[in-house]
Protein backbone atom coordinates (compact mmCIF):
# COMPACT_ATOMS: atom_id res chain seq x y z
CA UNK A 1 0.00 0.00 0.00
CA UNK A 2 2.83 2.39 0.90
CA UNK A 3 4.82 1.21 -2.05
CA UNK A 4 1.97 2.26 -4.22
CA UNK A 5 1.65 5.97 -2.81
CA UNK A 6 5.46 5.73 -2.62
CA UNK A 7 5.42 5.77 -6.88
CA UNK A 8 2.01 7.87 -7.09
CA UNK A 9 3.59 10.75 -4.96
CA UNK A 10 7.41 10.77 -6.57
CA UNK A 11 5.78 10.26 -10.51
CA UNK A 12 3.77 13.08 -10.37
CA UNK A 13 6.42 15.60 -8.86
CA UNK A 14 9.27 14.55 -10.73
CA UNK A 15 6.53 14.69 -13.80
CA UNK A 16 5.70 18.55 -12.94
CA UNK A 17 9.62 19.12 -12.37
CA UNK A 18 10.59 17.67 -15.47
CA UNK A 19 8.18 18.82 -17.67
CA UNK A 20 8.92 22.91 -16.54
CA UNK A 21 12.43 21.80 -17.17
CA UNK A 22 11.47 20.76 -20.94
CA UNK A 23 9.63 23.77 -21.56
CA UNK A 24 12.67 26.06 -20.05
CA UNK A 25 14.52 23.58 -22.69
CA UNK A 26 16.76 21.52 -20.28
CA UNK A 27 16.34 18.12 -20.66
CA UNK A 28 17.25 16.28 -17.71
CA UNK A 29 14.84 12.92 -17.34
CA UNK A 30 13.79 12.81 -13.47
CA UNK A 31 11.34 10.37 -14.72
CA UNK A 32 13.81 8.17 -16.31
CA UNK A 33 16.02 8.27 -13.47
CA UNK A 34 13.51 7.25 -10.78
CA UNK A 35 12.06 4.51 -12.57
CA UNK A 36 14.86 2.08 -13.06
CA UNK A 37 16.45 3.05 -9.34
CA UNK A 38 12.84 2.27 -7.93
CA UNK A 39 12.35 -0.72 -9.75
CA UNK A 40 15.68 -1.99 -8.32
CA UNK A 41 15.23 -0.71 -5.08
CA UNK A 42 11.31 -1.53 -4.85
CA UNK A 43 9.77 -3.37 -7.50
CA UNK A 44 10.03 -3.72 -10.75
CA UNK A 45 6.63 -4.67 -11.78
CA UNK A 46 5.22 -1.45 -10.19
CA UNK A 47 7.86 0.71 -11.66
CA UNK A 48 7.52 -0.60 -14.61
CA UNK A 49 3.50 0.04 -15.10
CA UNK A 50 4.37 3.59 -13.59
CA UNK A 51 7.07 4.05 -15.70
CA UNK A 52 4.14 3.28 -18.69
CA UNK A 53 1.06 5.45 -17.43
CA UNK A 54 3.24 8.15 -16.84
CA UNK A 55 5.62 8.10 -19.61
CA UNK A 56 2.11 8.19 -21.92
CA UNK A 57 1.62 11.06 -19.13
CA UNK A 58 4.40 12.91 -20.27
CA UNK A 59 4.04 12.76 -23.74
CA UNK A 60 0.11 13.78 -23.73
CA UNK A 61 1.57 16.76 -21.34
CA UNK A 62 3.82 18.16 -23.39
CA UNK A 63 2.01 17.97 -26.64
CA UNK A 64 3.87 15.03 -28.38
CA UNK A 65 2.41 13.33 -31.61
CA UNK A 66 3.96 9.58 -30.88
CA UNK A 67 4.50 8.33 -27.53
CA UNK A 68 8.00 7.54 -27.51
CA UNK A 69 8.36 8.71 -23.32
CA UNK A 70 5.48 6.15 -22.72
CA UNK A 71 7.63 3.76 -24.80
CA UNK A 72 11.07 4.24 -23.68
CA UNK A 73 10.75 4.82 -19.41
CA UNK A 74 9.23 1.60 -19.20
CA UNK A 75 11.99 -0.13 -21.47
CA UNK A 76 14.59 1.25 -18.75
CA UNK A 77 12.87 -0.73 -16.01
CA UNK A 78 13.31 -3.59 -17.88
CA UNK A 79 17.08 -4.79 -16.84
CA UNK A 80 15.90 -5.22 -13.01
CA UNK A 81 13.94 -7.78 -14.21
CA UNK A 82 16.79 -9.94 -14.68
CA UNK A 83 19.67 -8.88 -12.07
CA UNK A 84 20.32 -9.92 -8.89
CA UNK A 85 19.02 -7.85 -6.12
CA UNK A 86 22.20 -6.89 -4.38
CA UNK A 87 24.25 -3.48 -4.99
CA UNK A 88 26.56 -2.91 -7.48
CA UNK A 89 30.11 -3.50 -6.87
CA UNK A 90 31.19 -0.29 -7.61
CA UNK A 91 29.93 2.83 -7.74
CA UNK A 92 31.45 3.39 -11.28
CA UNK A 93 28.58 1.49 -12.76
CA UNK A 94 26.12 3.37 -10.92
CA UNK A 95 27.36 6.51 -12.75
CA UNK A 96 27.45 4.42 -15.95
CA UNK A 97 23.59 4.02 -15.59
CA UNK A 98 22.72 7.20 -15.01
CA UNK A 99 25.09 8.77 -18.12
CA UNK A 100 23.21 6.10 -20.55
CA UNK A 101 19.59 7.50 -19.39
CA UNK A 102 19.74 10.45 -21.56
CA UNK A 103 21.07 8.89 -24.41
CA UNK A 104 18.39 6.10 -24.47
CA UNK A 105 15.35 8.99 -24.49
CA UNK A 106 17.38 10.81 -26.98
CA UNK A 107 16.95 7.78 -29.55
CA UNK A 108 13.67 8.58 -31.14
CA UNK A 109 14.31 12.53 -31.50
CA UNK A 110 18.50 11.81 -33.14
CA UNK A 111 17.05 12.81 -36.79
CA UNK A 112 15.53 15.50 -35.91
CA UNK A 113 16.61 17.39 -32.60
CA UNK A 114 19.84 16.30 -32.40
CA UNK A 115 21.43 17.66 -35.76
CA UNK A 116 22.86 20.66 -34.46
CA UNK A 117 25.79 21.20 -32.01
CA UNK A 118 23.99 23.25 -29.47
CA UNK A 119 21.50 19.77 -28.99
CA UNK A 120 24.68 17.54 -29.25
CA UNK A 121 26.03 19.23 -26.45
CA UNK A 122 22.84 19.84 -24.68
CA UNK A 123 22.66 15.81 -24.49
CA UNK A 124 26.61 15.48 -23.41
CA UNK A 125 25.58 17.83 -20.51
CA UNK A 126 22.37 16.17 -19.21
CA UNK A 127 24.30 12.90 -19.42
CA UNK A 128 27.20 14.10 -17.22
CA UNK A 129 24.25 15.45 -14.71
CA UNK A 130 22.44 12.42 -14.81
CA UNK A 131 25.86 10.62 -14.33
CA UNK A 132 25.74 12.12 -10.80
CA UNK A 133 22.03 12.38 -10.00
CA UNK A 134 21.06 8.60 -10.57
CA UNK A 135 23.17 7.21 -7.40
CA UNK A 136 21.80 9.81 -5.28
CA UNK A 137 18.36 9.36 -6.45
CA UNK A 138 19.17 5.44 -6.11
CA UNK A 139 20.64 6.14 -2.24
CA UNK A 140 17.48 8.62 -1.81
CA UNK A 141 14.73 5.68 -2.97
CA UNK A 142 16.50 3.47 -0.99
CA UNK A 143 16.96 5.55 2.60
CA UNK A 144 12.93 6.29 1.91
CA UNK A 145 11.75 2.38 1.12
CA UNK A 146 13.82 1.62 3.67
CA UNK A 147 12.55 3.77 6.34
CA UNK A 148 8.80 3.01 4.72
CA UNK A 149 9.55 -0.44 4.63
CA UNK A 150 8.80 -1.08 1.42
CA UNK A 151 10.19 -3.11 -1.39
CA UNK A 152 13.43 -5.19 -1.03
CA UNK A 153 15.07 -2.72 0.93
CA UNK A 154 12.20 -2.92 3.95
CA UNK A 155 12.66 -6.86 4.09
CA UNK A 156 9.51 -7.71 1.65
CA UNK A 157 8.98 -8.75 -1.25
CA UNK A 158 8.00 -6.93 -4.67
CA UNK A 159 6.63 -3.48 -2.80
CA UNK A 160 3.11 -4.77 -3.00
Amino acid sequence: MYAFFFFTFWSILLLVAETLLRSAGLTFPLLGLFFPAAAFVISPRMAFGFALVFGVSMDFVLGDVLPWDGLLLPLLTLPSFFLKRTPPAADALEFLAGAMIPPVLAIPHVLTVLTTPEAFASLIMSSLVCAVLFPVMAALISHSAARLEIGIAGGRNGGV
